[in-house]
């Protein structure tokens, strides 16, 4: 009977151990991405790969106060180049400002002066290349500007055979002191789960 007791004590705790472990994993840490929207068009132009992971976001932000200008992303999920597929979206027409009323709400509540951008499966959007297209309208004139976001999948392996320094001037980030913290309370955390086991089977045994 109390080895049966001891059995079971050994089993919890081993679930709680191994359920907490993906926790000590890396995890990468979720950004926005911001993109200035400018009277020449989209800054940076285009994200080359080495920039943005899955489940990173583009935060678009217009810095065009020109008068009667508003701006459009269209992004074409499905890769047809035709950006009018099922699963293709665009943002709403993005202003440099919006009517407020007294109280400091909209006047139109459609009007919009930023745009996000989810870079995730959710968003019908996969690691890789997305083409997409900056549209400006001024009046009634509309020009088109293309540009495209590469986007790699979240992986969190860790490569022994990276080099020590930078590459094609790409920065190394180191971890925040926030995930460094993190990272050791749970450590604290788990370590203090297994001690305790410990010392419910010891008492078992007494």
């Amino acid at each position: 009977m109390g080895w049966t007791v001891r059995y079971h004590r050994a089993v919890v705790v081993g679930i709680f151990f191994v359920l907490l472990l993906p926790s000590i994993t890396h995890a990468h840490d979720q950004k926005e991405y911001n993109i200035l929207i400018t009277e020449n068009g989209l800054q940076p132009p285009s994200l080359n790969p080495g920039i943005l992971v899955e489940t990173d976001t583009l935060f678009f932000r217009n810095v065009d106060d020109r008068e009667n200008v508003t701006h459009k992303i269209l992004v074409d999920a499905d890769q047809d180049g035709l950006f009018q597929g099922i699963d293709d979206f665009e943002t709403s027409w993005i202003s440099s400002s919006c009517e407020l009323n007294e109280t400091g709400e909209k006047v139109n509540p459609e009007c919009e002066q930023q745009a996000l951008i989810l870079l995730a499966p959710s968003n019908r959007l996969f690691p890789g290349n997305i083409s997409m297209i900056h549209q400006m309208k001024e009046n009634n004139e509309t020009i088109e500007i293309n540009f495209y976001v590469n986007f790699a999948p979240d992986i969190h392996e860790v490569d022994e055979n990276l080099p020590t320094g930078n590459t094609d001037g790409e920065l190394l980030v180191e971890k925040s002191s926030k995930e460094q913290t993190l990272e050791l309370i749970i450590f604290i955390s788990v370590l203090g789960i297994f001690l305790v086991g410990i010392e419910l089977i010891k008492s078992d045994d007494e």
